[in-house]
């Protein structure tokens, strides 16, 4: 029998509402990112050549699929091998052919970097692969910032050259901080000094001012102290007064305490809240940490919670850490103690009644980062990062020669800041290999050609760069730039659009590939992230 016209467009129109409705509450949205005007929106911003010199450029279109810890390092292409390039990419001599002229295009052997092909003039030069990715990082609901405080011990001058740095990762109020009202929603920095000189107390009026200008929430005090690290541990002390008074005065209640160093980096400070949020309820005491990279270090300071990478005691702990007479007791056990952070640690373990072993809960996301000289090639291991110390310091970022590895060391860690948050912590360097092993996409850091393929088994272990303190995860023999590898180094993230970005390289020529970063696919089927749901697991 024949469906009336009438009823036939009802139903359609049901049909297509619940569709819509099913779609707008959570069903996959990569779908639209594959859509032909989504595609068009990405070739929009890729070169197209009329003459050889453009600038070699490749999309990445993440599927906000991954778990942070899986696919840390993806073949794309798998068995096949998906060529990096599909124009301008010089298998033989490692050099990218933007910048040959075309009368040397035309004398250039056959075979040399597709530059004998005829006609490239017009031809679109970008290809889109689709690789595994994570979703942005989003705070659970109702998280406020100002549970988090965070402590140091430093200079003022010290303070002053690092404010531009943790204004990259420390949450802000938009412009000047000027209200207790903006206050509300931010984190407490709590910075203890050496008693200073009238020069050194202008520092400090000038420091807690440009903190202010940044938007940050800044205290600065002197603390009397016989050396560093009992000035260190008195954090214990000094940040649990600053909370009590916090809560009685504005209703804010720390959950948990941060110790750290003025150099420790936090590339995505969503990855830091997820981390605490994981740890439950706070009812119980916990001490989150890391131990160091190093063997020698740890071979020679023990299993604690070393302060570089932070250290994390939760609102229980700290009241057992000051409880009446606990931190004169700890201080005169383990006031000797090399390291504020073992003082922090061997207290900890004392007012639970546990080995620092067993009160200590390591994250392997946080770095401590204990190596010395080129730091290249353990920034080129995939590794997940939540916090990173010594950028400034022990080794280089970036290598001297490269455009962000040269100048001011701050340039260098403020970029990964800046592409960490654009590509979302998770993200950030993840490793995509072309080529069976040829090209190694080290995303939002580097992208390496290589003279001779790497192996799964290679890429299971660092490139061995640094020439002080062995780590615990496996090295392998490093090459030698310019004749086994040619790298691009980050320089520059652009955005392009919502959820698009560009990343520019360089290598020691001055030779450039791009990278654009697609991030709009949605999150998981259910309109959320399965990682959240194991943060509410965690909290029952």
């Amino acid at each position: 029998m024949a469906i009336p016209r009438f009823r036939l467009v009802h139903l359609v129109t049901i049909l297509l509402s619940i569709s819509i409705l099913i779609y707008l509450l959570g069903g996959d949205s990569s779908s639209t990112v594959s859509s032909p005007a989504a595609t068009a929106t990405l070739l929009s911003f890729c070169p197209y050549s009329t003459s050889q010199r453009h600038t070699p450029t490749i999309i990445l279109q993440g599927d906000a699929q991954s778990d942070r810890n899986a696919n840390r390092t993806h073949f794309v292409g798998g068995f096949k091998g998906a060529t990096f390039l599909p124009y301008a990419y010089p298998p033989r001599d490692l050099r990218f052919a933007q910048h040959i002229s075309d009368a040397g295009a035309a004398a250039a052997r056959p075979g040399r970097g597709h530059l004998d092909e005829p006609d490239e003039e017009g031809k679109q030069l970008c290809k889109i692969h689709k690789v595994p990715s994570s979703p942005q990082i989003q705070s659970p609901k109702g998280w406020s910032n100002s549970k988090i405080m965070f402590g140091m011990s430093t200079t003022p001058d010290r303070v002053l050259y690092n404010l531009p740095v943790w204004s990259h990762w420390l949450p802000s109020a938009p412009g000047s901080l000027d209200s207790s009202t903006s206050k509300a929603n931010l984190p407490l920095v709590l910075v203890l000094t050496p008693p200073p000189n009238p020069t050194e107390r202008a520092r400090m009026r000038e420091a807690v001012e440009e903190a202010q200008g940044l938007g940050m929430h800044l205290e600065m005090r002197e603390k009397v102290s016989d050396r560093f690290e009992t000035r260190y541990f008195a954090l214990a002390e000094e940040m649990w007064a600053d909370a009590l008074k916090r809560e009685a005065e504005e209703g804010i209640v720390t959950e948990w305490f941060v110790f750290s160093d003025d150099d420790t980096f936090f590339p995505d400070f969503e990855a830091t809240v997820r981390m605490l949020a994981e740890q439950g309820s706070g009812v119980k005491p916990s001490l989150v940490g890391a131990l160091s990279e190093s063997t020698k270090q740890v071979a020679q300071w023990g299993h604690i919670s070393y302060g570089g990478a932070g250290i994390f005691v939760n609102r229980a702990l700290m009241a057992l850490m000051n409880a009446p007479g606990q931190v004169s007791t700890c201080l005169a056990k383990f006031g000797s103690a090399f390291g504020g952070d073992a003082m922090v640690s061997h207290c900890a373990a004392l007012v639970t009644e546990k080995e620092v072993k067993d009160i200590l809960t390591i994250d392997d996301t946080l770095h401590q980062l204990d190596i010395r000289g080129d730091g290249t090639g353990w920034f080129q291991s995939g590794f997940l990062i939540t916090s990173l110390h010594h950028w400034g310091s022990w080794f280089t970022l970036f290598p001297p020669w490269s455009e962000t590895g040269s100048g001011d060391l701050r340039k260098g860690i403020s970029l990964i800041g800046k592409a960490a948050k654009s590509l979302g912590g998770d993200n950030w360097g993840r490793r995509y290999v072309f080529e069976d092993g040829k090209v190694v996409v080290n995303l939002g850091y580097s992208v390496v050609i290589e003279a001779k393929a790497v192996t799964k088994s290679d890429l299971a272990k660092s490139e061995h760069t640094w020439w002080e303190f062995e780590t615990f995860h496996p090295i392998r023999e490093g090459r030698e730039e310019g004749t086994e590898k040619r790298t691009y180094y980050l320089t520059g993230v652009r955005l392009l659009d919502r959820g698009i970005i560009r990343l520019e390289h360089k290598n020691r020529e001055g030779e450039r590939v791009d990278i654009i970063w697609d991030g709009r696919a949605g999150p998981s089927k259910g309109g959320k992230w399965a990682g959240w749901k194991n943060v509410k697991k965690a909290r029952q």
